[in-house]
């Protein structure tokens, strides 16, 4: 596919999963909805995974990316809460 396909590819692409331009925060219900998208996106974004990849396994990759962000990020919270309460009980 070459660099013009490619663009025109992912305008078409985007112009139809936001309806036009619509904002992807008007129409996606929650958090995970939208950082899954959000990740989807940046994979389409690269060629040698829309090439070895289909769109099923892509949102499940995306799916399990966004899943261990919010794993991690809970672990980093808690870490500071934690910190927090131990410098409160001195």
């Amino acid at each position: 596919m070459n660099s013009k396909n490619f663009e025109e590819h992912i305008y078409y692409i985007l112009d139809h999963f936001t309806r036009g331009g619509t904002p992807l925060n008007a129409f996606l219900g929650g958090r995970l909805e939208f950082q899954v998208t959000t990740i989807v996106a940046g994979m389409l974004a690269n060629q040698s995974l829309t090439s070895t990849l289909e769109a099923e396994e892509m949102i499940e990759a995306a799916i399990s990316y966004a899943t261990l962000i919010q794993e991690k990020l809970g672990q980093y919270e808690q870490a500071g809460t934690d910190k927090l309460e131990r410098l409160l009980d001195k």
